[in-house]
């Protein structure tokens, strides 16, 4: 700072520059802020700033206005099972069990004491194509990727699927209950990709057989016809 101000005056000292600036006078005190004059100039600046006119909306032609209210509205979409009848078995209860409680002792005796075969049925798929699977861990993409597109069945829906054997050499099967005795995957598009590749039986809720079978899928354990139990996967 001791050398600009030695500048300064260097240069205001010379006789053209005091031809034209005249005596040049170094401040004395640091400047102080004054709000008032401030605040002064500023509506000063105010009220001389013109204002910004606000564009004017362009009126819609009343033809594209027209095409607009004529345009479908997106419906929700509805629950397929809305109108079957509530019934008296209490899916989510059974879910509950089954996640929380002892399988064997609580959560399959809870299954048959509460499950209303005359509004819910018991199915059975198998994979159609068993030479076509190879490595299990694509295998169980196969249920995984199945089951993710069904996300929307789960509230109507339990299934247990086991894959079976090993690789290069495997099934695929699962036991499946939900509301309704017809294909629920028949109710709605969006989950029409997958089932098509199991052919599907429908089981009879009073049979022993009915019996084994639900509690070895539940279980993940037994002898299952013969095959060698490898992984499951719940759809709860």
């Amino acid at each position: 700072l001791v050398n600009v101000t030695r500048w300064f005056r260097t240069v205001v000292s010379q006789t053209a520059v005091k031809d034209v600036l005249g005596e040049v006078t170094l401040a004395t005190s640091v400047a102080q802020f004054n709000q008032a004059k401030f605040n002064e100039l500023s509506a000063k600046v105010a009220k001389s700033a013109p204002k910004a006119e606000k564009p004017k909306k362009e009126a819609k032609p009343a033809a594209a206005a027209a095409e607009e209210d004529d345009e479908p509205k997106e419906e929700k979409s509805k629950d397929p099972f809305a109108e079957m009848p509530k019934g008296t078995f209490n899916l989510d209860n059974f879910k509950r069990s089954y996640s929380n409680e002892d399988t064997a002792t609580k959560a399959i005796p809870h299954f048959w004491e509460n499950f209303d075969a005359e509004n819910w049925s018991i199915w059975k798929c198998e994979y159609k194509y068993p030479e076509d699977l190879t490595l299990t861990f694509m295998s169980c993409n196969l249920i995984n990727g199945m089951y993710q597109r069904l996300e929307k069945l789960k509230k109507n829906a339990f299934a247990s699927m086991c894959l079976f054997g090993t690789d290069n050499n495997s099934t695929i099967s699962g036991i499946w209950v939900w509301k309704g005795h017809n294909l629920a995957f028949e109710l709605s598009p969006d989950w029409q990709v997958d089932y098509e590749s199991y052919t599907w039986t429908k089981l009879d809720p009073k049979s022993e057989a009915t019996k084994k079978e639900v509690h070895e899928y539940f279980m993940w354990e037994g002898d299952f016809g013969g095959k060698k139990f490898n992984q499951g996967k719940i759809f709860k």
